[in-house]
């Protein structure tokens, strides 16, 4: 039978779907519904304004306590805005539905069966250290929480079915099936943790130390259980990048902790709230109050 006749009847089709599975289609951005609105090359989101004065100061509150920076686990009460020290692969758009767009991927990449996903970073992605973020970091992140990290993720990440370093700056994840079309998004949003600073600290415990990170804030300072201050990174590696521009413009942030709050209804009397506030600490202090911060994201 000649290779006409073969193809004309079909019988060639179970060799030819592998070489088409394999085929990958490269893109700066993963939608669920339809084409991202924003091009390839786009210059930041259209919400932001790109050129926002840098800068001020802004105190917040947070309700209750923490004991922890390390948010990723059962164990401990973590603190507010950790997720600012950590950069995700992708980045959402607050003005598209299930549309994300690289962010310490450079690129992404999928074959036509939808069977995986595979990232390319970005050259120049570094942690506050200086030390490059690698796909060593995005395996050891994806493997750590999902062994020791919340149960929720092992449910979440649960039809990825390995995760490899191909190279330096390239990870590849591979799926039990292609039936869950938002996976491919929901490993984007995982941010990626250093494996070095990582390693002989146990990641199951609470950790009360400032974390090592590759986002647009560090943690400057802290008090536990009370306080805590973020500073902007000044040479935040991330800052030209379409999904930074214009999004993270104060230059700090501080956040108290204070006492639960009870709220009890007062008849309205002129010159008075209708309501207030009646604070009841726990651990027999009192609470604590927002003192001028070093500022905001």
């Amino acid at each position: 039978m000649d290779r006409r006749t073969l193809l004309a009847s079909g019988l060639a089709l179970p060799f030819l779907r592998p070489a088409a599975a394999r085929a990958q289609s490269r893109s700066h951005a993963l939608s669920l519904l339809g084409d991202p609105a924003l091009p390839p090359g786009f210059t930041h989101f259209p919400w932001v304004n790109p050129d926002a004065p840098k800068g001020g100061e802004i105190a917040l509150t947070a309700l209750g306590s923490f004991d922890s920076f390390n948010g990723y686990v059962l164990r401990g009460t973590p603190a507010v805005g950790l997720t600012n020290l950590y950069d995700t692969l992708l980045k959402n758009s607050s003005d598209e539905a299930s549309t994300e767009y690289c962010h310490l991927a450079a690129a992404i990449e999928q074959p036509a069966d939808r069977m995986g996903v595979t990232f390319e970073l970005h050259a120049d992605a570094r942690f506050h250290d200086g030390r490059p973020v690698t796909a060593d970091d995005v395996v050891w992140t994806f493997n750590t929480l999902r062994q020791q990290g919340r149960p929720f993720y092992r449910a979440y990440w649960a039809d990825v079915t390995e995760v490899v370093a191909e190279a330096p700056k390239r990870v590849a994840f591979r799926f039990k099936s292609n039936e869950n079309r938002e996976l491919a998004l929901i490993l984007g949003q995982m941010p990626v943790l250093p494996k070095h600073w990582w390693e002989g600290r146990d990641f199951a415990r609470p950790l009360l130390e400032a974390p090592l990170g590759s986002g647009p804030y560090q943690l400057e300072r802290f008090e536990s259980g009370r306080s805590l201050t973020y500073r902007r990174v000044p040479d935040y590696w991330a800052a030209a990048l379409p999904t930074a521009r214009g999004t993270a413009i104060s230059t700090s942030c501080a956040t108290s902790t204070s006492a639960t709050r009870r709220w009890r209804w007062r008849p309205s009397r002129p010159g008075r709230s209708t309501s207030a506030p009646r604070t009841s600490p726990r651990n027999g202090r009192p609470p604590t109050t927002s003192p001028r911060c070093s500022a905001a994201w």
